[in-house]
């Protein structure tokens, strides 16, 4: 869940920093980060998340980052480009490996693109393997989700917003400008 960050719009799309002096928690439950303390794909479970932009102005670009348990080594990371009030949803799951995967029927934007129903298997590179336990070290971990910027209806690229909004219930999800934000994201 996210509360607006201040954005301003120049040559390339930018964020600007916010007056923010001090991490807390959030008794509300929005903020600029999440951290999920634990998600399993153990013994036939499954982990659900919801990510709700709470923002009905802004579309939110989102790191969504999966790490091991073990020792924290990174899994699966990826962008979420959400519409204004847009709610993003995956599961994880153990797949028939037993790797985690993580599987979306959402039609929200990611990058890279998630396609919907088709499971994305997390990664084992980064794992150590003294044990013979690579699978089960993807199976239990934690999630970070952190706010990268709002994306304003007038932003800088003038096409973010476009490609990302949902209209009748459907994002275009539009590829080029998709790869393109990243490569173009500033801060002052």
């Amino acid at each position: 869940v996210w509360v607006p960050a201040a954005a301003t719009a120049g040559a390339a799309w930018r964020q600007t920093a916010t007056n923010t002096r001090d991490l807390r928690v959030a008794e509300g439950g929005t903020g600029h980060s999440l951290v999920v303390p634990y998600f399993n794909a153990q013994n036939g479970n499954m982990t659900v998340l919801h990510v709700v932009n709470t923002d009905t102005v802004h579309g939110k670009l989102a790191k969504v980052r999966f790490r091991s348990g073990a020792n924290s080594d990174d899994l699966l990371d990826f962008q979420v480009f959400m519409s204004p009030g847009d709610v993003w949803t995956a599961a994880v799951t153990a797949g028939a490996d037993g790797v985690a995967q993580l599987t979306t029927a959402d039609g929200t934007c990611t990058l890279p693109a998630l396609a919907k129903g088709v499971p994305q298997s997390f990664v084992t590179d980064r794992l150590s393997d003294k044990a013979g336990e690579i699978a089960a070290q993807t199976r239990e971990g934690y999630v970070e989700i952190f706010n990268m910027a709002d994306i304003p209806v007038n932003n800088a690229t003038g096409s973010l917003y476009t490609a990302i909004k949902h209209v009748n219930g459907v994002a275009p999800c539009t590829a080029s400008v998709l790869n393109n934000t990243l490569q173009n994201f500033t801060t002052e």
